[in-house]
C-alpha cells in the first residue's frame, strides 16, 4: 500500500513524524489484541481453574505472536520514515494530517480496548485466585473428612477384631461346655446307677432294711438274755473239753470268756444252712471252730446244739447267764 503525500506545515509534520513509530506500533498491537479479545470468551460453566489456565495459555501465545508482529511493523514504519514512503516530497513522511489524526483516533480506541482487556484479564485473575482459595478450603475440608473417615474406619476395624476375638473365645467356651456336658452326662449315668444300688439297699426289701430287722430282733433277744443274765449270771471254771450250750429249744444263754481259750461249737456247718453264735461286742457271727475273744459278750440264741468248747489245757473261766447246760468230757 502506498501512502498519499499531502502538504502541511513543518511543525505538524514534525510532531506527527515523531509520534508515528510508537503510535503505529501501539495501534497495531491494540488492534490485534482487540481481535484476540473478541475471540477469547470466558465460559463460567466450566471449571474456572481449567478454563482460565487454558485461556491464559492461549492469550500468552497470541501476545507472543503480537509482539513479533509489532516488532516487524515497527521496523517497516521506521523504513517508511527513512524512505519517505517511496514517493519523495518534503520530510518523506508520505501521510496527510487527516490520516494522522484518524490514526491517532484509532490508536486511542485501540488503547481503550487494550485497557478493557487488561481489566478483564485482572478480573479473571482475581476470580482464579478466589476459586483457588475456595478449592484449597474445599480440599482442606475434604482432607479433614477423609481423616475423620479413616479414623472411624480404624475404630470399626478395631471393633471387628475385638468381635472376632470374642467369637473365638465363645467358640472355645462352647467346646469346653460340650466336653463338660459329656462329663456331666457320664456322671449322671453313674449317679443313676449308684441311686439304683442305694435304693436296692435301702428300699422296702433292701439289704439294709433286712439288716435293720435282724439287728432289731437281736437287740430284743439281747435284752431278754441280759435280763435273764442279770438274774442268773454266774462265774464258772470249766475243764478242758467241757461244752456249754443253751438249755431247751427256746432257751438262750450269754457267755463271757474271762481266762483261757475256747471255740465255737455248731452242728450247722452246711454252707446253705450254716449258723453260729453272735459276738455282740464285735457285731459279727462266729461259726463252728472259730476262736472266742476274751471279754466279748457271746450269745447262744437257742438250745439246738450250738455253744462253746474249752480248748485251754488248764481249763477256762467263763461267766454264764441264762438257761444253759454244761457237758464235761
Amino acid at each position: 500500500m502506498k501512502l498519499k503525500r499531502v502538504k502541511t506545515n513543518k511543525g505538524a509534520r514534525a510532531r506527527v513524524a515523531a509520534a508515528m513509530p510508537a503510535a503505529i506500533a501501539l495501534a497495531l498491537a491494540l488492534a490485534f489484541s482487540m481481535s484476540v479479545y473478541g475471540t477469547v470468551i470466558y465460559d463460567s460453566s466450566k471449571d474456572p481453574v481449567v478454563a482460565y489456565s487454558a485461556m491464559e495459555q492461549y492469550v500468552g501465545d497470541q501476545l507472543d505472536e503480537i509482539r513479533g508482529q509489532i516488532n516487524s511493523l515497527t521496523s517497516r514504519v521506521e523504513l517508511v520514515e527513512l524512505t519517505g514512503g517511496g514517493g519523495g516530497g518534503e520530510g518523506g513522511s508520505g501521510i496527510s494530517l487527516a490520516g494522522a489524526e484518524q490514526l491517532l483516533s484509532r490508536l486511542s480506541a485501540l488503547e481503550a480496548g487494550y485497557t478493557e482487556l487488561a481489566a478483564e484479564n485482572a478480573s479473571l485473575r482475581s476470580q482464579l485466585d478466589s476459586t483457588r482459595s475456595e478449592l484449597t478450603a474445599l480440599i482442606s475440608g475434604l482432607e479433614g473428612d477423609v481423616a475423620s473417615i479413616q479414623t472411624e474406619l480404624t475404630s470399626i476395624s478395631d471393633s471387628i477384631d475385638s468381635l472376632r476375638n470374642q467369637l473365638t473365645t465363645l467358640k472355645s467356651d462352647v467346646t469346653t461346655l460340650s466336653k463338660n456336658f459329656s462329663q456331666i452326662s457320664s456322671l449322671s449315668t453313674k449317679l443313676e446307677t449308684v441311686t439304683y444300688k442305694v435304693n436296692a439297699l435301702t428300699g422296702t426289701n433292701g439289704d439294709v432294711t433286712k439288716l435293720k430287722e435282724s439287728v432289731a430282733e437281736l437287740t430284743e433277744r439281747l435284752g431278754q438274755v441280759a435280763e435273764e443274765a442279770g438274774r442268773l449270771f454266774v462265774p464258772v471254771h470249766l475243764p478242758y473239753g467241757a461244752v456249754v450250750t443253751a438249755e431247751g429249744e427256746d432257751g438262750s444263754a450269754l457267755v463271757i470268756l474271762r481266762a483261757g481259750s475256747a471255740e465255737v461249737v455248731s452242728p450247722f456247718t452246711d454252707p446253705v444252712t450254716r449258723q453260729g453264735l453272735n459276738d455282740l461286742s464285735a457285731g459279727v457271727e462266729l461259726y463252728n471252730g472259730e476262736r472266742l475273744t476274751l471279754y466279748h459278750d457271746l450269745l447262744i440264741p437257742r438250745g439246738d446244739g450250738r455253744g462253746i468248747r474249752i480248748t485251754s489245757v488248764d481249763g477256762a473261766y467263763v461267766m454264764i447267764g441264762g438257761r444253759f447246760t454244761i457237758a464235761e468230757p
